[in-house]
């Protein structure tokens, strides 16, 4: 479970976990992710982000997702942007899930977080599935500090807007089969260019979450599953 500490000029320290790519289908184990919801509320947080594809493309039991999803409990509440799979299967039927178990799906909106000035949790929407709009960043004050979800990682090269001083993503499942000395043996579209962990350029950051669940094969290798504690100061 790594613990990435940032220093991004907050009042009040923040404790903030990431996870997502769950990929929840219809022979899915609950017992998994109920010990996933378990080890969240274990960490305490102050706030819980999903970074998208909650499924791949069957939405049979998109409620049974939700009602162990909300099970998982944070002081400021759990937020979450979808992914390119959410996208394909369902937007709708997938954040009105979500939004009944205290899940607000975020989709190209800013959210002022209480007791920091122009310090936002923010939201775009998948660029390979979705219509993303990063006009709603500059729309904020120019001395605002955004932590900013986006499903796919590659856009990071592109959204260098100053304000943005985190970016959240998913998507790759860091490879789930990486070979040591080489890397992941395969990568998606709009996931090539970072792989997994922390990055950072002009002052900005990037974290790509491995995700807890997979995607066929349904095997990981030298590539575990991932929740991320971020420690925001």
């Amino acid at each position: 479970m790594p613990v990435v500490p940032l220093a991004m000029g907050l009042n009040t320290p923040l404790r903030v976990v990431a996870l997502g790519d769950i990929h929840f289908d219809p022979l899915y184990e609950e017992a998994y992710l109920d010990q996933v919801a378990q080890e969240i509320n274990v960490l305490r947080p102050d706030l819980i982000v999903y970074t998208g594809d909650f499924i791949t493309g069957n939405l049979s039991r998109i409620n049974d997702l939700a009602r162990l999803l909300g099970k998982a409990e944070a002081r400021l509440g759990a937020y979450a942007t979808l992914g390119n799979h959410d996208h394909w299967s369902g937007t709708t039927i997938v954040t009105t899930a979500m939004d009944r178990v205290g899940i607000r799906v975020l989709r190209n909106e800013c959210m002022e977080l209480p007791g920091e000035d122009h310090f936002y949790l923010s939201a775009l929407d998948s660029f390979w599935a979705g219509r993303p709009d990063v006009s709603v960043i500059y729309r904020t004050p120019k001395d605002s500090r955004h932590v900013l979800l986006v499903h796919e990682p590659d856009p990071f090269a592109t959204l260098v807007d100053p304000r943005i001083k985190l970016q959240i993503s998913g998507h790759t499942h860091g490879g789930q089969v990486r070979i040591p000395g080489i890397g992941a043996l395969h990568l998606p579209k709009w996931g090539l260019n970072y792989q997994t962990g922390l990055y950072a350029q002009d002052g900005r950051y990037l974290y790509v979450n491995r995700g807890v669940g997979t995607l066929f094969p349904h095997v990981r290798f030298d590539c575990p599953p991932e929740i991320t504690v971020f420690e925001l100061s």
